[in-house]
C-alpha cells in the first residue's frame, strides 16, 4: 500500500481503537470486504450509504503537498469499531462516522428521560461577546469563543500570561477557518471538563466530540491542499489538538499530536520559509515549553530543542544565559525553558556515572555543571531584578512565583548531581522544599479565588492549563525528598487542587504518592521486625517497583497496577 496515502489527520485515538461487540460503523480492513483502488486507498463495501459517499470522496485523493508536511502528518486508514456507548459512540462521533447504533437505541429508550445540561450547552446567557473581531458561523461557535476569550483562554494559559493563548491563536482563528473550528473544539472540551464532575468516566460530551472530529477533518483537507499558510494552520491545530487529547486523558495521541507539530516545526525552521517565518517563530516558544513538558512526562525522552553538546574549550556565551536582564516574563520563562533542556540533557548523558565519586568524575562533566550552575544563579538574579524594579500587579507576581517553583526544583537537581549530595533531598526537616511548597499553595490560593469570581461564566469544578505549573514540580518534590512532611503535604496539596496541568493530571499524582508511602511504609514495618533501632526515612522513589525500567509516568502507573 502506497506510503503516501490521502491524511484525515486523525491519530491512533480515532482510527486505531478496536471495540468490543458487534461493528456497526467501521472501516474494515482491506481482507475484509475492501476493494483497493490504483491509488492505494481502501474503499469501504460495509459502511452505510452515507459513510459509503464519503468513502468514495476519499478514493480519488491523492496529496499532492510539501513532503515535508506529507511525511510528518501521513497515516494509514485503521479500523474503527462502534463502542456502543450512549448517548451517542464518541468513537464513531470523533472519525465523523453516522452511528446506527445511536439511532437504534434511541429509538427503544423512553423520550421523556431527564436531559442533564453540561459543557457547552450549560454556559450562562451572554449580553455582549468579547471576541476582538467579527466572525461567520453559527451562535454556538460564538458562545463558545466568548467562552474561550473570558475564562478560558486565562485557565489554559495557567498561571503566567502567554501571548500565544490571549492574541496569536485569537488571530489565526480570524484568518483561517480551519483554527477557528479547531479553536471551538477545544474551548467546547475545556468548558466540558471543568464543568462535570472528576469522576465522570467521559470528559468530552458527544456535542464536543463531534466538533473535535470535524475540526481534525478540516485540518485533513487542509493538508492535502495546501494554500499559504498551511504550515502554521498545522501548527496551531497541533497545539489545540494536543491540548484536546491532554484534557480527554489520552497522552499517546497528546504525544502523537506533539511530535507532529515539533517535527513539521523543525522542517519548518530548516526550509525558512520567508512568508510564514515570522509567524512560525511566535510558535516556537510555546513549542519548546511543551516539549519540556513531555520529556518531564516521559523521563527517557530527550527533547527536541535540547541544548547543543556543550563544549568547554569553547563555551557559548548565548548557551550559558549569563544575561542577567529580562525583557519580561515571557523572557525569563523561555530563558528558564532552554536551562531546563539543558540540564535535562547534563543529568541524561551523564546517568551512568552518578554515583562516581568528584575525583572520578571527567573534567568536561564538572565543567559543564559549573557552566549549569553559573547559568542558574544569572537566572535567579535576573528574576529578583526584575521583580524589585517595578510595582507588579497579582498576575505578574504569580507568574514570577511560578518561575521560581521551577527553578528551586531544577536547582536542587542541579545540586544533588555529578557529584551526589545527599543532603540536598536528604535533608530533613528540609526548609527549601518547603519554601517552594509555600509558593505553591500561594498559587492554588489564588486559583480557588479565580473559581469563586463571580464574573466567571462557568464556576469550574476543576481547572484545566496546558502548560506546566506547580503539578509536575510538587510530584518531583513528593519522590525525592526524605522529609515525609514534605511528600504528605504535596500529595494533599495535589489531591484538593483537582487539577491538570497538560498530560500531569494532579489526583494521579497525589495516587501514586499515596501508593507509594503504603508501599515505604510496609517495607520498614518489616526491617523494624527484623532488627532494633529506627532508620532514616528513604525518598519515595526508592520505593517504586523494581519491574519499572524508567519511561515516565504511564509506565510507571503500569508498574505499580493503577
Amino acid at each position: 500500500m502506497s506510503h503516501f496515502m490521502h491524511i484525515a489527520y486523525e491519530n491512533s485515538r480515532l482510527l486505531g481503537v478496536s471495540g468490543a461487540g458487534n461493528s456497526r460503523c467501521h472501516r474494515v480492513s482491506k481482507s475484509e470486504n475492501h476493494e483497493t483502488p490504483n491509488n492505494g486507498l481502501a474503499r469501504c463495501t460495509g459502511c452505510s450509504e452515507e459513510n459509503e459517499k464519503q468513502c468514495s470522496k476519499e478514493e480519488n485523493r491523492m496529496p499532492n503537498m510539501p513532503v515535508s508536511i506529507l511525511l510528518i502528518f501521513s497515516h494509514h486508514k485503521r479500523r474503527i469499531k462502534c463502542d456502543e456507548s450512549k448517548p451517542s459512540c464518541a468513537k464513531c462521533l470523533r472519525s465523523g462516522w453516522i452511528c446506527d447504533y445511536g439511532a437504534v437505541s434511541a429509538s427503544s429508550e423512553s423520550e421523556s428521560s431527564p436531559v442533564m445540561m453540561s459543557g457547552s450547552s450549560a454556559l450562562l446567557p451572554i449580553a455582549s461577546y468579547s471576541i476582538p473581531f467579527k466572525i461567520p458561523g453559527s451562535q454556538k461557535d460564538r458562545r463558545l469563543l466568548h467562552y474561550f476569550c473570558v475564562q478560558g483562554s486565562e485557565d489554559i494559559s495557567g498561571f503566567l500570561a502567554s501571548d500565544f493563548w490571549s492574541q496569536t491563536v485569537l488571530q489565526a482563528g480570524h484568518e483561517d477557518l480551519v483554527v477557528r473550528q479547531a479553536l471551538v473544539a477545544m474551548s467546547s472540551l475545556h468548558l466540558d471538563y471543568i464543568s462535570s464532575s472528576p469522576d465522570r468516566a467521559s470528559v468530552a460530551s458527544p456535542e464536543t466530540l463531534s466538533l473535535y472530529g470535524k475540526a481534525l477533518r478540516s485540518l485533513g483537507k487542509r493538508i492535502v491542499q495546501p494554500s499559504d499558510g498551511t504550515t502554521r494552520t498545522a501548527l496551531v491545530c497541533c497545539i489545540l489538538f494536543y491540548c484536546c487529547e491532554s484534557a480527554i486523558g489520552d497522552r499517546n495521541a497528546a504525544l502523537q499530536h506533539l511530535s507532529n507539530g515539533l517535527k513539521l516545526l523543525v522542517s519548518a525552521q530548516r526550509e525558512n520559509a520567508a512568508d510564514e517565518s515570522k509567524g512560525i517563530e511566535r510558535l516556537t516558544t510555546i513549542f519548546e515549553r511543551l516539549d519540556m513538558q513531555a520529556s518531564f512526562f516521559e523521563d527517557d525522552r530527550i527533547p527536541t530543542f535540547a541544548s547543543p553538546e556543550y563544549k568547554y574549550e569553547e563555551p557559548d556565551l548565548s548557551l550559558l544565559s549569563l544575561r542577567k536582564s529580562f525583557l519580561g516574563l515571557e523572557d525569563a520563562q523561555q530563558r528558564l525553558v532552554k536551562l531546563q533542556a539543558w540540564l535535562y540533557r547534563f543529568v541524561n548523558k551523564n546517568a551512568e556515572f552518578y554515583q562516581d565519586a568528584k575525583e572520578s568524575l571527567s573534567l568536561d562533566t564538572l565543567k559543564e555543571k559549573s557552566s549549569l550552575e553559573q547559568a542558574y544563579n544569572a537566572w535567579i538574579e535576573g528574576i529578583n531584578e526584575f521583580e524589585n524594579k517595578d510595582q507588579h500587579d497579582g498576575q505578574i507576581l504569580h507568574g514570577i512565583r511560578t518561575l521560581l517553583v521551577h527553578f528551586h526544583v531544577c536547582q536542587m537537581i542541579l545540586q544533588s548531581k555529578f557529584p551526589q549530595d545527599h543532603g540536598v533531598f536528604g535533608a530533613s526537616p528540609n526548609p527549601t522544599a518547603h519554601h517552594i511548597l509555600d509558593l505553591a499553595e500561594t498559587l492554588l490560593e489564588y486559583t480557588t479565588q479565580v473559581n469563586a469570581s463571580p464574573s466567571a461564566t462557568k464556576t469550574p469544578r476543576r481547572n484545566f492549563s496546558l502548560e506546566t505549573g506547580v503539578v509536575a514540580p510538587l510530584f518531583a518534590l513528593a519522590i525525592k525528598c526524605s522529609d515525609d512532611s514534605v511528600a504528605t503535604r504535596a500529595a494533599q496539596m495535589l489531591a484538593s487542587s483537582h487539577r491538570r496541568e497538560g498530560l500531569y493530571d494532579a489526583q494521579t499524582m497525589s495516587h501514586i504518592i499515596n501508593e507509594l508511602k503504603i508501599s515505604r511504609d510496609s517495607a520498614t514495618q518489616i526491617k523494624d521486625e527484623d532488627r532494633w533501632g529506627i532508620e532514616a526515612v528513604t525518598p519515595l522513589e526508592y520505593h517504586i517497583p523494581e519491574q519499572y525500567d524508567g519511561g515516565g509516568i504511564d509506565k510507571l502507573l503500569w508498574s505499580m497496577r493503577l
